[in-house]
């Protein structure tokens, strides 16, 4: 870089100030951001390239959005989708382009990298236990579900709920806190479909799938035993056709050893009698499919008690 040091500070952001006071000018900024070897955050906020290279989508945005709140009003919380990124909850598909901030009593503005919004916001939907000013993670949670569609609310509320940092009824008196808010009716609907169960979006959206095309609910993360034996946890269940059904993520089968492993599994459940479905993302987009193999899979399952009935009448 420039033999003169700018030291980046906890988070690995370097402020304009920080560098005009190592002696660089703002041209020197500029031509170190045009060979690459700063990365501007948001005006007036730097990070090293090295830096910026090593993290993920929701690594980005987590830098950008704790370098929005050094740029912007004390009073400023991060919020929405980018506490949701700060409170570590799985995000599928969620447009990241933009920092959300809350600053209550504020003016709100959208620019292209930045949502400033203007709610109120009361102290105990706030907090600091992240080590930058958020909105809590029930809030979190009520705000996507405001903002966002479904399927994405969902997959939020869900990880949150799974990872215990909400719960059902910390949800709710959010849910009321927040009763006058433009679109509460969203988010009344999105919180209604929630369920710590589901252990990944795929799991999520498979959920509201089935809601969507009429499927009899299912068990979720059902235990199966033969006795007192351990046979099998799944991701869907129905009792009354012993039938599993299981989503199958990308990346799920990373090696030939894991590939066998559930080929395995899949043979012992099959072995006792269960029969057994998959689908992947690809199917989440064309789930009429995915209820025709659970139809056939249930008559198969009707086939077999009638022909016991009769075997054993």
């Amino acid at each position: 870089m420039h033999d003169r040091c700018m030291h980046p500070d906890a988070n690995g952001l370097i402020s304009r100030a920080t560098a005009l006071r190592a002696g660089y000018t703002n041209t020197d900024l500029q031509r170190l951001c045009a060979r690459g070897e700063l990365v501007r955050i948001v005006p007036g906020m730097y990070a090293q390239r090295q830096l910026c290279s090593t993290l993920d989508p929701q690594g980005i945005h987590r830098l950008t959005t704790i370098a929005s709140l050094a740029t912007n009003a004390d009073a400023a919380v991060a919020s929405h989708v980018s506490a949701a990124v700060l409170h570590g909850l799985d995000l599928w598909d969620t447009d990241l382009g933009r920092v959300h901030l809350t600053i209550p009593g504020g003016k709100g503005r959208t620019t292209a990298r930045l949502h400033v919004h203007s709610t109120p916001l009361p102290n105990e939907f706030v907090t600091t236990g992240l080590g930058i000013p958020a909105t809590s993670p029930e809030r979190t949670v009520v705000d996507c579900a405001r903002l966002l569609d479904l399927d994405h609310a969902v997959v939020i509320g869900d990880s949150a709920l799974r990872s215990k940092k909400v719960s059902m009824d910390r949800l709710r008196a959010a849910l009321e806190v927040s009763a006058r808010m433009n679109g509460i009716g969203a988010a009344r609907r999105a919180i209604a479909a929630m369920s710590g169960l589901s252990e990944s979006p795929g799991e999520s959206i498979s959920r509201l799938r089935m809601k969507e095309y009429g499927f009899p609910d299912p068990v979720l993360q059902q235990v199966l035993r033969v006795g007192s034996q351990f046979l099998a946890r799944v991701d869907f269940y129905w009792r009354r056709w012993r039938l599993v059904g299981e989503f199958d993520g990308m990346g799920k089968y990373e090696t030939g050893r894991t590939l066998t492993q559930e080929k395995f599994r899949e043979d012992r459940l099959r072995d006792r009698g269960l029969e057994v479905f998959r689908w992947t993302w690809k199917d989440l987009w064309q789930f009429d499919m995915v209820r025709e193999r659970f139809d056939r899979a249930c008559a198969r399952a009707e086939r077999r008690r009638e022909c016991a009935d009769r075997m054993f009448s």
